[in-house]
């Protein structure tokens, strides 16, 4: 089939671009010894994550238990949840899963902590703990190297539970790559300082898991990193390429949409609005507009409603007409993929790969 027989609005991945993003990021996490633990909130899609893992990830990242537990029915057995789990039955939950794969969790307090503590003994099994540290993103994570500490000496001591090492998300880090060394760095001191002193005390760090997409491939400038958990990586967005964190040609994924009207002067309206790309905005201050249009970027998508999407077409010489197909790089790919039931795989503009989104919704 080609891509242009697809109904609109349609997410599509392009195949070729896809496997480049795949191999680069593996290719260097091993060339600077870094484990490679991706995260699947992006795609939601178990073939992409076997795609992740034949291309060299030692396991992988999940933001909710149920993402996590859909991993675990398709074969999956490393899984890190990077998500505080709290209240009775996640954790009944939790123990279940425990029971058919092995289990990293993060989380912030001693409570939570011993929550899962518990889990594991009712279920008779081990999980693994990552106590994690605030970047700077002010979300979740202890505020100090001092906390970090006491909080791993807490784990150390629970039954049934494994302690690895800190966890961290600097998320809040969204500028270019050469900016970025200065902040990492002073990261990696705070990490620094709370791992020299478990090691004074005689606790074993195995695991420092950090990073993000926009600062993946400056990781190795951190030097107590021991893997990155990536995910926006995999089809890459305007969010990430507005900061030169990718650019365009790395962008896999685009919105197809169609022209349903042209009757507003200066104004094009697509079949595509905010349930298909997400409301989300541009975070880069120099943009705007809720998408890329990469055949004419000179038009802005620059409002949303349910299932129109407004095009400004005012500084544009083209001249737009009824039922045509336009391409949209999205703002967000993770929240635009999350709202699909579907997506399709292409490779010069033939369809080769259709992929039911089988984590979509899976929110709890």
């Amino acid at each position: 089939m080609h891509v242009s027989e697809l109904d609109t609005p349609a997410v599509v991945v392009d195949s070729g671009i896809l496997d480049t993003n795949l191999r680069e990021m593996a290719a260097y996490c091993a060339g600077h010894g870094l484990g490679l633990r991706p995260h699947i909130k992006t795609h939601k899609i178990p073939e992409i994550a076997r795609m992740q893992i034949a291309s060299g990830a030692r396991g992988i990242t999940a933001a909710k238990l149920g993402e996590a537990e859909l991993m675990a029915r398709e074969g999956f057995d490393d899984i890190m949840i990077a998500y505080p789990l709290v209240g009775a039955a996640k954790l009944r939950r939790l123990a279940d899963l425990s029971r058919t794969a092995n289990i990293i969790v993060s989380t912030d307090s001693a409570e939570a902590a011993e929550g899962i503590s518990q889990a594991a003994r009712s279920a008779g099994t081990r999980i693994a703990l990552l106590a994690e540290m605030d970047a700077g993103f002010r979300r979740c994570g202890v505020q100090t190297p001092a906390e970090l500490v006491s909080l791993a000496q807490v784990m150390t001591r629970l039954p049934n539970v494994d302690f690895l090492g800190f966890m961290f998300y600097p998320g809040q880090i969204r500028t270019a790559p050469g900016d970025q060394l200065k902040l990492l760095e002073g990261i990696d001191l705070r990490l620094k300082e709370a791992q020299d002193q478990l090691f004074r005390s005689g606790i074993e760090l195995r695991v420092v898991s950090g990073g993000s997409t926009p600062t993946a491939f400056q990781s190795h400038h951190m030097k107590t990193l021991t893997e990155i958990r990536p995910g926006t990586y995999i089809f890459n967005d305007m969010n990430t390429a507005s900061i030169g964190a990718t650019d365009l040609s790395r962008c896999a994924l685009t919105v197809h949409a169609t022209v349903v009207s042209v009757a507003v002067k200066g104004r094009v309206i697509l079949d595509a609005g905010s349930k298909t790309f997400s409301s989300d905005p541009l975070r880069d201050s120099t943009g705007s507009g809720f998408g890329y249009l990469l055949d004419h970027p000179e038009a802005i998508l620059e409002s949303l409603s349910e299932e129109h999407g407004h095009l400004n077409v005012e500084l544009s010489p083209y001249q737009f007409t009824l039922g045509e197909r336009l391409r949209v790089v999205p703002n967000h790919a993770c929240a635009t993929v999350n709202m699909q039931n579907e997506i399709w795989r292409v490779s010069k503009d033939e369809v080769v790969d259709h992929w039911k989104v089988a984590g979509r919704g899976l929110v709890r």
